[in-house]
C-alpha cells in the first residue's frame, strides 16, 4: 500500500511539474509535497491502532481512497477548477473525524496520543484554506498568496508538528510534567496564531513568541530523549535544531508586522520558513520517526472491559435478574494478592491482615463513614435521591458511621467477558444496596491491576487500579503516573464505546491495632477532591458469619 501511495504521488507530482512549468509556484509546491508524500509518509503512526469497528472502517476507507483525493488536488492545481480541491477538503474532513473519533477512546491521560490526533484535525483546515485558494474564494481582506500560504502552514506546523510531538512523547519517559505543557502549547499555537493575523498583530507576537519558547523546549527534550536507531536520533535532532532557526525568523517576521517595519519580506519567508522547513525539518524528523517507530505507551496493554451493562435499576438481585451468577464459591475480592506483583508492589511487604481482607474478605466486618467536601454537597444531596433509586454507588449523606453488610457471589465469565469474575455486594442497615461491584485483575506488560466494573443504568464504569507498597500500607490508585504509562484510569462503557472519565481514586489501607485495619478513599473530580469515605475493618471470629 505505502509504495503504491508513492508511486501515485511521485506521478502526480511529475505531472504537476509537467504541466505548470515553467511558471511554478513555489507555494504551491509545498502544499503539494505535503499532500503527495507527508501526508501519507504519517498513516504507521496513526493507522491500525483502535480497537473500535467504527475508526477501523473509516482507516480503511481513507487508506483506499487517499490516491484519488491526492490526485484531484493535483488536478485542481493544474486545471484552475477549484471542485476538485473540495474533494481533497473532504478527505481531510474524514481525517479529521477520524482523529475525533479516536479522541473518544484515547485515555485522557495520553497527552502524546492526542498530540497526535490534534494533527489531523488540523489538517481539515489545510484542507478549507487549499479549496479556498483552488476556487478563489474571497475570505476577509486576504489575498491569495496570503490563503495559499495558510493552508501551507495548515499541512505543516500545524499538521506535522503536533504529530512529530505526540512521537516524541511516546518515547519520553522523564521530564513528563513539561512535556504535558510543552504539548498543550503546541496544540493550542496554531488557533492563536490565526486569531493574532486575523485581528490583531500585538496578538500574532505573542503567540509566535509563545510557540517558539514550546519549540525550543520541545528541541531540548529532543536532545535529552534516549532514541533507540542511532539514524533516527541524528536525523530527529537535526529537524530539531533546524526548526529552532526557522521559528525564529517566523518570529523577527511577526515582529517586523507589528512594527510595521519590513525587515524580512513575504517571498523571503516562503523561502526560509517554507522550502527550509520543508526538507530540513519536516523530511529528516518523518524519516527520522520512521526508522524509530513508536509504539504508543500501552500498544501491547491487554485489559479488557466487563461486558455486562445495567438496567434502568441495578440493586443487590441485579445478577440473578439477567442470570449472569455462577456457582463458582469465593471468599476474597483476589485469589491471590500475588497475581499484582509489579516492581511497584511486593505482597510480601504488606502487614498480614491486608493480604487476609483481600483474599478472604467474608472474614471482616466492614463499617463506613461518608464525608462530601463542602463545595459538593448540593450536588451530594441530588446525587443520594438518585442513587438510591438506582441502588448503585448508593454513599449518604449522613456523616455517620454505619455497617455495611456484605456477600461475594460468582459470576458468569462469559457474559462478563473477564476471568475469574467475583461481585462484592454491599448493603446498609436500611438493606439499600450500596455496591454491586464485580472485581476481576489482570496482568499487562509485566504489572498486575485490580479491574473492577460498577454496572450504572444502561452503561457501566470501571476503575482500573494499580497496586503500590508503602512501607507495610496498601495503595490502590487509579491515579495516572507522571510518565503516563500503565492502564490505571476510570472509564466509562456504553454499548457505543469506551472513553475515559475525569476521575480518579485512591485507597490506603493499613493495619490499625489487634485485629482491625482502617482504609481511606479518597475521589477526584477534574483533579478536586469531593469524597472521602473512611472505612473500619475488622476481622471476626466466625468466617461463616455474614458480614
Amino acid at each position: 500500500m505505502l509504495k503504491r501511495n508513492g508511486m501515485i504521488s511521485t506521478l502526480c507530482f511529475i505531472g504537476f511539474f509537467a504541466a505548470e512549468a515553467p511558471h511554478i509556484s513555489v507555494a504551491e509546491t509545498l502544499v503539494l509535497l505535503s499532500i503527495l508524500y507527508f501526508v501519507p509518509g504519517i498513516f504507521p503512526f496513526v493507522f491500525h491502532q483502535s480497537p473500535l469497528r467504527a475508526a477501523q472502517s473509516l482507516e480503511s476507507g481513507l487508506i483506499k481512497c487517499y490516491p484519488a483525493a491526492a490526485f484531484f488536488a493535483v488536478l485542481a492545481l493544474v486545471t484552475d477548477i477549484g471542485g476538485f480541491a473540495l474533494i481533497w477538503w473532504m478527505y481531510t474532513i474524514f481525517l479529521a473525524f477520524y482523529g475525533i473519533l479516536r479522541l473518544w477512546e484515547t485515555n485522557i491521560h495520553r497527552i502524546e496520543e492526542t498530540s497526535v490526533l490534534f494533527g489531523l484535525i488540523y489538517l481539515a483546515g489545510g484542507g478549507f484554506w487549499f479549496f479556498a485558494y483552488a476556487a478563489h474564494l474571497k475570505i476577509m481582506q486576504f489575498g491569495p498568496l496570503i490563503i495559499l500560504l495558510t493552508a501551507v502552514h495548515f499541512h505543516y506546523s500545524a499538521f506535522l508538528i503536533p504529530i512529530f510531538n505526540g512521537l516524541l512523547g511516546r518515547i519520553t519517559r522523564k521530564k513528563r510534567m513539561l512535556y504535558r505543557w510543552i504539548t498543550w502549547v503546541i496544540l493550542f499555537s496554531p488557533l492563536l496564531i490565526a486569531l493574532g493575523i486575523t485581528y490583531s498583530k500585538t496578538l500574532d507576537v505573542i503567540a509566535v513568541g509563545i510557540y517558539m519558547v514550546a519549540l525550543y523546549l520541545y528541541a531540548f527534550l529532543v536532545f535529552t530523549t534516549a532514541f533507540r536507531s542511532k539514524t533516527a536520533k541524528i536525523l530527529i535532532r537535526l529537524s530539531s535544531a533546524v526548526l529552532m532557526i526557522t521559528i525564529t525568523f517566523s518570529m523577527v517576521y511577526s515582529f517586523g508586522v507589528f512594527r510595521q517595519e519590513v525587515t524580512l519580506n513575504i517571498n523571503q519567508m516562503i523561502w526560509i520558513h517554507g522550502f527550509v522547513n520543508a526538507f530540513a525539518v519536516i523530511l529528516p524528523a518523518l524519516i527520522g520517526w520512521r526508522i524509530e517507530a513508536p509504539k504508543p505507551f500501552d500498544a501491547d496493554s491487554v485489559k479488557t472491559f466487563s461486558r455486562i451493562y445495567g438496567k434502568r435499576r441495578i440493586g443487590k438481585d441485579f445478577l440473578a435478574n439477567i442470570q449472569a451468577e455462577n456457582n463458582a464459591q469465593y471468599r476474597g475480592l483476589v485469589d491471590d494478592m500475588g497475581s499484582l506483583r509489579s516492581k511497584d508492589f511486593s505482597p510480601e511487604n504488606l502487614a498480614p491482615f491486608i493480604l487476609s481482607f483481600y483474599e478472604q474478605t467474608i472474614d471482616y466486618d466492614v463499617k463506613a463513614k461518608v464525608t462530601w467536601s463542602t463545595w459538593f454537597r448540593p450536588f451530594a444531596i441530588v446525587y443520594e435521591w438518585f442513587s438510591r433509586r438506582t441502588g448503585q454507588i448508593h454513599l449518604s449523606t449522613n456523616p455517620d458511621w454505619y455497617r455495611m453488610y456484605s456477600t461475594i457471589k460468582g459470576v458468569n465469565s462469559k457474559k462478563d467477558g473477564r476471568n475469574k469474575v467475583r461481585a462484592w455486594i454491599r448493603t446498609n442497615e436500611k438493606n439499600e444496596t450500596i455496591f454491586t461491584a464485580l472485581y476481576s485483575v489482570y496482568r499487562s506488560n509485566g504489572e498486575g491491576y485490580m479491574n473492577i466494573s460498577l454496572p450504572l443504568p444502561f452503561s457501566s464504569m470501571t476503575g482500573i487500579l494499580k497496586p503500590y507498597h508503602h512501607q507495610e500500607k496498601l495503595v490502590l490508585t487509579s491515579r495516572r503516573r507522571k510518565s503516563g504509562a500503565g492502564d490505571e484510569g476510570i472509564y466509562l462503557q456504553t454499548r457505543a464505546g469506551t472513553c475515559p472519565l475525569p476521575l480518579s481514586e485512591t485507597f490506603l489501607i493499613e493495619a490499625a491495632h489487634d485485629n482491625r485495619l482502617t482504609a481511606i478513599h479518597h475521589m477526584w473530580l477534574f483533579g478536586i477532591k469531593f469524597l472521602t469515605v473512611h472505612y473500619s475493618i475488622t476481622h471476626i471470629a466466625r468466617p461463616n458469619e455474614r458480614t
